[in-house]
């Protein structure tokens, strides 16, 4: 198994950002697991001139890489994937276009953290340099989200790069996940 940081390609494609910086709706979105769709009202986007003029299926949001943006495109290639555990909120886009925040509703404490290398930031983990994830709890979880004390995380397997690199989907890096050895260290 393969697995990835969900990372938008903002060097290459434009990304967005809210009207709102602070807005709840998009801050709040990437932890709460409970489904949000049936109280969601869109939240206005807009571009940045600076940014690169191709659009891509996954927008960049600000500074905010963990919460996906797809566009309609991208979500009706990935729902029958990802749809299990995630629901699509639209939004309004810069381009008038169809896309959504995608809320991931799967976070699944499966970083073993005897074994991962990473630095802490209290108790918390602030960023993991070397994964070692309980594999038995990643069966057939094709995207999920760690747990806020683990570092919150988005992570995306084999099965999703293939499918958006078959649908010809455009705006996504994937770096595969630095592995730790057996002997994990915390940093």
């Amino acid at each position: 198994m393969k697995f990835y940081l969900y990372r938008p390609d903002a060097n290459h494609f434009a990304g967005i950002g809210a009207d709102h910086a602070d807005d709840p709706r998009v801050v709040g979105i990437h932890h709460p697991d409970a489904p949000l769709a049936s109280r969601w009202i869109p939240v206005v986007f807009h571009g940045y001139k600076e940014d690169p003029p191709q659009e891509g299926d996954f927008p960049s949001l600000n500074n905010r890489w963990r919460i996906p943006i797809f566009s309609q495109r991208a979500w009706d290639a990935l729902k029958p994937l990802i749809g299990y555990c995630c629901e699509a909120l639209p939004i309004v886009h810069p381009s008038g276009n169809p896309f959504y925040i995608i809320h991931v509703m799967e976070t699944i404490d499966c970083l073993d953290t005897n074994r991962s290398e990473f630095s802490l930031n209290g108790t918390r983990i602030s960023r993991v340099y070397k994964y070692c994830l309980k594999l038995d709890m990643l069966r057939e979880k094709h995207i999920f989200k760690l747990p806020r004390e683990s570092g919150a995380d988005l992570i995306v397997d084999d099965k999703f790069r293939k499918a958006v690199e078959s649908n010809g989907l455009r705006g996504l890096k994937f770096e595969e996940l630095p592995m730790a050895n057996s002997a994990g260290t915390r940093a």
